[in-house]
């Protein structure tokens, strides 16, 4: 399918430029025609013997290694996989470079302690982080790495047929017959023409290409990501109806990120026998213990993150932040931390460990990701979770969630 072109447009609909010059960039890129063989038998056998343990498995939290106050296992099962209980995003990694040093570096740092799933998605860099993470396994060598990567749901993808094509495409870039989890980044909620009345949500069928390519063994697992409760109540019905298990969805969760239905998602996961796999639990750096009014985050993100760290008005919830910001919150982290032995950025990605969350902070570079690790091999108490989370209650405010809302 091609976008409709510009020169066709009524002057009504140019008021949603912005919004199709946005889409049609990522569509560009998403649904160039690609060439991959289907997987070969055996790996179609292997991913069948994989999906008979996933089905037989009863949705219950009793498949959860990793929980409130167990050090025993740092490992978690979402669905076939067997992972460590935080991850690594590959967000913060270049979006344009295909080699990065840097990039190898963090991941070598994250293999040699314990971490071994990677995120990543079609939508970062238009592929190029996809192709990065291959580069970075072969030249770390590490073969236990687990790898999630995204469909992005795009207005111009309208057939199950996208889901099935953009996925050989990940999987081409990945370098794999199969990819180990497969997620719908986001709910359809690109609309360019709503404001017209003219609407058509695709989610079922994204839901039937994403089964489709479930079924032909390309994908080992089907998650999904920025699912509030209701339609992920909705597509666990619709994807269970079909025999396709969906054994993740990748939210925002962090202390400063939990009232915005970031929590009841959680429980709602929970129930279903989901892994939540949480992504920003650093609230975009807010919650490492580094920024202050005398050290603001570079660039752009200081314009964004200010008010947040010194106080001020936040536009988008229209919500007046006291002067101090986050700090209150900080100095109890600090506090715990110090009688842990750990740091502020260690103590926000442990809470949602002990959340039953799995946490996938990004990291730049290897300092980043072994400082990252250290949120493993230990849970905060029940008392330093109430208390921590009394804390965040007690600012009056919450980091408002980028991207769709959780419905």
């Amino acid at each position: 399918l091609s976008p409709p072109s510009p020169a066709k447009m009524r002057t009504k609909m140019q008021l949603a430029g912005v919004v199709m010059a946005s889409t049609l960039a990522l569509s560009s890129c998403f649904l160039a025609p690609v060439q991959l063989r289907l997987p070969s038998s055996s790996a179609q056998l292997h991913v069948a013997a994989a999906r008979e343990h996933v089905l037989g498995r009863q949705s219950t939290l009793a498949g959860w290694k990793c929980s409130l106050q167990d050090t025993s296992t740092e490992r978690v099962q979402i669905g076939t996989l067997d992972v460590s209980c935080m991850g690594m995003g590959t967000l913060n990694w270049p979006l344009n470079k295909q080699v990065d040093a840097d990039a190898e570096a963090s991941m070598r740092a994250c293999i040699e302690s314990g971490i071994d799933l990677f995120d990543t998605a079609e939508a970062y860099g238009f592929g190029t982080s996809e192709k990065l993470t291959r580069s970075c396994i072969d030249a770390v060598g590490a073969k236990s790495a687990k790898v999630a990567t995204k469909f992005a749901p795009v207005p111009w993808r309208q057939d199950a047929s996208d889901v099935v094509n953009a996925c050989k495409a990940s999987a081409e870039r990945l370098g794999v017959e199969s990819i180990d989890l497969y997620q719908i980044h986001w709910p359809d909620i690109l609309q360019p023409f709503k404001a017209f009345g003219l609407e058509r949500k695709k989610d079922e069928v994204y839901w039937d290409g994403i089964a489709q390519c479930y079924d032909q063994g390309l994908i080992q697992n089907v998650g999904v990501s920025n699912y509030g409760p209701e339609i992920l109540a909705r597509a666990h019905a619709a994807l269970k109806a079909r025999g396709v298990p969906i054994v993740s969805n990748q939210i925002n969760f962090s202390l400063l990120c939990r009232k915005q239905n970031n929590q009841a998602t959680v429980d709602l996961c929970k129930e279903l026998g989901v892994v939540p796999i949480g992504y920003f639990p650093l609230a975009n750096g807010l919650l490492a213990g580094k920024y202050s009014a005398e050290k603001m985050p570079k660039g752009l993100k200081a314009n964004s993150m200010k008010k947040y760290i010194v106080g001020g008005l936040d536009k988008r919830s229209g919500t007046e932040i006291p002067a101090g910001g986050v700090s209150p919150l900080i100095s109890a982290m600090r506090e715990v931390g110090d009688a842990q032995g750990k740091t502020v950025a260690q103590v926000a990605i442990n809470y949602a460990i002990s959340k039953g969350v799995v946490p996938i902070p990004g990291c730049r570079d290897a300092s980043m990701a072994r400082d990252n690790a250290g949120a493993m091999g230990w849970r905060l108490s029940s008392d330093e979770i109430a208390k921590l989370e009394a804390a965040s209650d007690a600012l009056g405010f919450e980091f408002v969630q980028p991207g769709p809302k959780l419905e």
